[in-house]
């Protein structure tokens, strides 16, 4: 019998038994069912687990007891199979906010874990644009509730939100247009949020951190910066820009480097981003990554990041002021030099078809994972392509650990949109929306790393049985690990949705 076993044997069979297994066994005897809870064991387990696992923020499995990871283990299991099933079960809905004002949430956002949600509106109040932002615990998602809201001048543009190492504190930077881009630096307690909650609109909302403005180059002062992307390294910010050539050029991409402290910028010279057509940039580490299309590819390119504003002495520079009419640039500002290219990774295929596609890439995670979706609309039958990218990165090195690519079917007469993808690439959501009978449904994407297979199916139908229809919907924000959806409708409703 297996309890009449040495212990270290007892060890080495275990370590050929998956979770079902290991639970199937603990269900036969005390003896095994005590040590089938044993930390070795599910350390063991969790380390070749093939599904994300809700960790605590920060948290590695070897630092929770077998028990917790048990759970966990579970959870995710009952996740995965609701989520590949032909008919997905909502096993939780929340209404978030019920404001009948018709001021709908224009973009949304979770922290990873789908704990805290960041939500914006855009209101006009006395023929201006004003953003109104709040963060919202959603630990108990049946008692969720606002804990942070401000709002600011401008139409939203685009956001980061960073949380701590120790999850006790997160970093706002949203980047608005008031007549000129302007960047917002925020800083909210996550402690004190837990014991504080704001009504629909907060009596006196929180003043914010920084406010920095955006100018052209000045040695391209005709070049209007408009906000695209934010992410942010340390004490650093970087900004996707797409700079519109006022004088009937036709623009460019570009990348901008903000010290929020000082407020200096510095940008970066045109040709790194120039060969690309669409871009987003990501930071692991001490690399920026360049991810976006390149001629027929999908590429990802590496460099270290520099430090763009110190001079010789190690004293920080701030940014010149804008030339005059009569006035030459000042050529001790010239652009920034990322250096040369540390790596790059090329899609394991070229793209179904280059220049008619809509793409969408996983938002910044902890962990140094990526996963692309592109949707082509301009092909028969139409079709979409999930790239999948997995990264080592060491204070010497990036290395590329794994690279997949996989094609799969979408509906014809249709288009997506607000399509979301995890950083693993293994659970997505999107709205398709029918041109002929304008009606909308939610998607789903499930891949098996394993099998390599993609599982495409429907969510919600048109008339779901639900109070309110994909017909509503507005924004959204998913997030992949625990299979949380939250949408944004357009009669100012917002509704979470749990699936385990």
């Amino acid at each position: 019998m297996l309890t009449n076993l040495p212990e270290d044997i007892l060890l080495d069979v275990f370590q050929y038994l998956g979770v079902r297994d290991v639970l199937a066994l603990r269900k036969t005897c005390r003896a095994l069912h005590a040590f089938g809870g044993n930390d070795y064991v599910w350390h063991r387990i969790a380390s070749e687990f093939p599904l994300p696992l809700d960790l605590p923020y920060n948290t590695a499995p070897s630092e929770l007891p077998g028990e917790e990871l048990q759970r966990l283990a579970i959870k995710a299991m009952r996740l995965d199979a609701n989520w590949r099933g032909e008919r997905t079960r909502v096993r939780g809905l929340h209404a978030l906010i019920d404001d009948k004002s018709g001021q709908y949430v224009d973009q949304m956002q979770f922290l990873p874990g789908g704990k805290w949600l960041w939500t914006a509106q855009r209101t006009l109040k006395r023929e201006s644009w004003y953003t109104r932002m709040s963060l919202w615990s959603l630990e108990d998602v049946a008692n969720s509730h606002r804990v942070w809201s401000t709002e600011i001048s401008g139409i939203y543009r685009s956001c980061t939100l960073l949380q701590s190492s120790e999850g006790d504190f997160a970093t706002l930077v949203v980047g608005v247009c008031d007549h000129r881009e302007v960047i917002e630096v925020h800083s909210i307690s996550l402690q004190d949020a837990q014991n504080s909650q704001y009504g629909i609109y907060p009596t006196n909302p929180p003043v914010k951190s920084k406010q920095l403005h955006i100018v052209p180059h000045p040695r391209a002062p005709h070049l209007r910066p408009i906000i695209h992307e934010l992410a942010a390294y340390d004490k650093l910010l970087i900004v996707t820009i797409f700079a519109l050539d006022t004088g009937g050029g036709a623009g460019s991409l570009q990348i901008l480097f903000v010290n929020p402290e000082s407020g200096a910028t510095k940008w970066v010279d045109p040709s790194f981003a120039e060969s690309f057509s669409f871009l987003w940039v990501r930071v692991w580490g001490d690399y920026l990554f360049l991810v976006g299309e390149v001629n027929e590819d999908f590429v990802v390119r590496v460099y270290r990041i520099p430090n763009p504003f110190s001079t010789p002495s190690g004293t920080p520079r701030a940014s010149p002021p804008a030339p005059g009419p009569n006035d030459e640039p000042e050529d001790d500002y010239a652009y920034t030099d990322l250096g040369p290219m540390l790596s790059q990774f090329v899609g394991p295929t070229p793209m179904a078809v280059p220049g008619h596609h809509i793409a969408q890439v996983s938002p910044a995670t902890p962990s140094p994972s990526l996963a692309a979706v592109l949707f082509y609309h301009s092909v028969h039958p139409h079709s979409a392509q999930l790239l999948r990218f997995s990264f080592d990165v060491s204070p010497e090195m990036v290395t590329l650990t794994s690279i997949s690519s996989k094609d799969f079917p979408i509906g014809n007469e249709s288009s997506a949109q607000l399509a979301q993808i995890g950083a693993l690439g293994i659970r997505g959501v999107w709205l398709e929306h029918n041109w002929e009978t304008q009606l909308n449904r939610v998607m789903k994407l499930a891949y098996d790393p394993k099998t390599r297979t993609a599982q495409v199916g429907m969510l919600f139908p048109h008339d779901p049985e639900l109070p309110f229809t994909p017909n509503m919907c507005h924004s959204l924000a998913f997030d992949e690990v625990t299979g949380r959806l939250c949408l944004g409708m357009y009669d100012g409703n917002v509704y979470i949705l749990d699936f385990v």
